[in-house]
């Protein structure tokens, strides 16, 4: 075989050698591959980070339909208590859509006006609730839109409480999953949208008949409702969620769940085939779950750097919060954690613990910045004239040259003293030689 051959066979053998380098990068980059999904709006994110794992036209805005109404649970949430009365007015019991029958002038707690907006996802109770808390549907839906906007959803536009099909009222897949995040932190949303089914004891329908909520949530463990009718929906390691539907923004889905120590939120928007559409839900979970780990990098009170006032004091910074990190499954769990922050001088004040040293401090992971972090003082320093004094004087003696120069002064001082009294036993001297030639 002549040297040429031999050097086109080892090009070849290098070549096939980076290609299934390359090939197994790409296959240890994530476990598995996403699954087909309808719907034409998705977003998974994290629920601990908001970190995007996975999207889909995520920033497209599509019609929300009844997703929306957790943010009228929201509002809602933030402006009553739950024992509150809501005595019902002329124009609810003519909403469109989903009702759970409201009759005006009937009075309900807000408790179960939430019930039968989450459950059985009632139009008539989500007007109710929007003319009680904002005054007006209007009034409401702007309140609706300004959360939004807070929240970090800033390409939602809210024109209803209930989601029904109007000009202009929009979201996104993932401002809807942000908007979901925040829900989850109310235990209350929670709660109620776990409930199974409830029954209003003190409101039958005007036939007499027995008033009932029903959970509706298709993908819920806690549905009895979805294990029944849709089995093969249900993903057990859902905790909240919502459903929509209507002709113009087809079906559309948001829900939280919770699998171990991970926590992850889904939003779909605008899937035209609704089986396709949910069975593809709990897949989606499952992805996210398989190929992200989520780990505490920083727990509150953990010291992130020190602040040196001096030699002889020094503050520790720790964390005001706890920071969560987002890892794909093959990284390395244990990042390097660095803070970058302006210095500020605090040599001259009294510091107490708890105080707030450094606000919106970068925290960078392996380098790079991730978020920002106020820094705490983890120690006090009371600053007195008497500790500026010491300080001052600690500050002289710890300097490199304070023995040289202490050790020059010294023997300057014995100079001129040696020599002042030289000078004194001279002058006596000539004053007594002065004093015999008189004589």
């Amino acid at each position: 075989m002549g040297n040429y051959t031999k050097k086109i066979i080892a090009s070849l053998f290098i070549f096939v050698i980076l290609i299934l380098n390359i090939c197994m990068i790409n296959a240890n980059a994530y476990v598995s591959e996403v699954p087909e999904l309808n719907a034409q709006g998705v977003c998974l994110i994290d629920g601990y980070t908001g970190d995007i794992l996975y999207e889909k036209n995520s920033d497209v805005q599509f019609e929300p339909a009844s997703t929306t109404k957790v943010m009228t649970a929201i509002i809602t949430l933030e402006n009553c208590s739950l024992n509150e009365q809501v005595t019902i007015g002329e124009n609810p019991p003519y909403a469109d859509g989903s009702s759970m029958g409201l009759q005006e002038g009937e009075v309900y707690t807000i408790e179960e006006l939430l019930i039968g907006l989450l459950l059985p996802s009632a139009n008539d109770a989500a007007e109710a609730l929007a003319e009680h808390v904002g005054g007006s549907i209007e009034n409401f839906a702007q309140m609706m839109t300004r959360k939004a906007h807070e929240i970090g959803a800033v390409n939602t536009t809210f024109k209803n409480p209930s989601g029904l099909h109007e000009e202009g009222h929009l979201t996104t897949a993932h401002d809807l999953a942000l908007i979901l995040q925040y829900a989850a932190e109310y235990n209350d949303f929670v709660r109620i949208s776990q409930i199974d089914e409830y029954y209003y004891k003190n409101h039958p329908y005007t036939d007499g008949s027995e008033r009932w909520a029903i959970n509706g949530n298709n993908c819920s463990p806690y549905s009895s409702y979805a294990k029944y009718n849709y089995p093969e929906y249900v993903y057990d390691y859902i905790f909240t969620g919502k459903t929509g539907w209507t002709d113009e923004a087809n079906h559309t889905y948001v829900a939280a769940a919770k699998k171990d120590s991970q926590y992850l939120i889904a939003a779909f928007l605008n899937a035209n085939n609704k089986a396709e559409h949910y069975k593809s839900v709990g897949p989606v979970f499952e992805w996210g779950f398989e190929n992200f780990i989520t780990k505490k990098i920083v727990s509150i009170g953990d010291i992130l750097d020190n602040y040196v006032i001096n030699d002889d004091v020094t503050i520790p910074l720790t964390s005001d919060r706890d920071i969560y990190y987002t890892f794909l499954s093959t990284d390395n769990l244990y990042p390097s954690i660095t803070v970058n922050y302006v210095k500020k001088d605090y040599s001259t004040q009294t510091i107490s613990e708890g105080d707030i040293l450094f606000e919106n401090a970068s925290l960078l992971v392996n380098g790079s910045t991730y978020t920002n972090v106020n820094l705490i003082s983890a120690g006090s320093r009371t600053y007195t004239t008497s500790v500026k004094a010491e300080e001052t004087v600690n500050s002289i003696s710890s300097n490199k040259f304070f023995i040289p120069i202490i050790v020059s002064i010294f023997i300057i001082l014995r100079i001129i003293y040696f020599n002042i009294k030289r000078k004194i036993r001279y002058n006596k001297r000539r004053r007594r030689i002065r004093r015999k030639h008189r004589f």
